[in-house]
């Protein structure tokens, strides 16, 4: 836990997402939820020993930023298409409690009223949060998924970019826009910008954004050459391979199971993959019809 400001509180050692306090003059905004119900426990203690929390901001809908939505008060902020997946097609109960067995089993005490909770503010394109005298600028980008959100701090100028930026590594990208991604870390890049909170690993600058997209066109090419020699999708997704440093072990945290992170690798490359065909198809030039 680290202090980037001094009215923010940064959490990088929780497995999942990393999980911000913004103290204001008026109350809390937390950004993200822990993934953990017994991290999120203690980060509620946290957060309201610095004043009420007033909102929680989704950066995106995937479970380790919002299973623990349950355990913290506050309105829920979040992109409308957040709130649309977590209505729509949340986890099942039975995968919560087949995780929480490896990554958190004391934390399954907690689950017996389990619901979850919903964003209750939501935009399309951009908001803004006004409390205590701040200004959280939120921002939609398809990127690491469809529906992810940047919060800007313009007063600051400290990003929480959610998995749109990752210090740590790739992350999953089987809910993902992969060249639209791409360039919304060049938009982020071109960003006035002091600090990055990414969604994964250690609080960074624009330096360690454009390191994380020259690591996705990278893999991209990997993938791109896979096609270029015929390879089928099968095929490239037993090729090629990325280290999973997002869902390894953290702080007091253990792994997730080695299957979920082989099969969040494996379907990664085979949505890449599907996404530069698609792009190829695209730019290919119409043919003409011939008398």
């Amino acid at each position: 836990m680290i202090e980037i400001d001094k009215n923010i509180i940064i959490e990088t050692e929780h497995l999942g997402s990393n999980n911000a306090i913004v103290c204001t003059r008026d109350g809390v905004v937390l950004i993200d939820a822990p993934h953990r119900p017994s991290d999120a426990i203690k980060w509620r203690r946290v957060a309201e020993s610095n004043g009420p929390i007033r909102y929680l901001i989704n950066t995106d809908h995937h479970i380790d930023h919002t299973m623990c939505n349950n355990f913290l008060p506050g309105e829920i902020v979040s992109h409308e298409g957040t709130r649309d997946k977590l209505l729509n097609s949340p986890p099942s109960r039975q995968y919560i409690d087949d995780l929480l067995d490896v990554i958190d089993p004391a934390g399954k005490m907690y689950l017996d009223e389990y619901t979850q909770r919903l964003p209750t503010i939501t935009y399309s394109k951009s908001m803004v949060l006004r409390l205590g005298g701040l200004e959280f600028q939120l921002t939609h980008f398809r990127g690491h998924t469809l529906n992810s959100s940047l919060v800007y701090l313009p007063q600051q100028k400290i990003a929480f970019t959610g998995d749109l930026v990752c210090e740590a590594g790739l992350p999953a990208f089987i809910d993902a826009d992969t060249f639209e991604w791409i360039e919304t870390v060049r938009t982020i890049e071109s960003m006035d910008v002091r600090y990055i909170m990414p969604g994964h690993g250690k609080v960074c600058t624009i330096a360690e954004a454009r390191t994380f997209r020259h690591q996705m066109e990278e893999l991209v090419h990997q993938v791109e050459k896979c096609i270029d020699r015929g390879l089928s999708r099968d095929a490239a997704m037993a090729e090629v391979a990325y280290e999973d440093r997002i869902h390894i072990a953290t702080g007091e945290s253990p792994a997730y199971p080695n299957h979920l992170m082989e099969l969040f690798m494996t379907k990664s490359i085979g949505v890449i993959y599907d996404h530069i065909l698609q792009r190829r198809a695209k730019s290919a030039p119409a043919k003409t019809k011939t008398a």
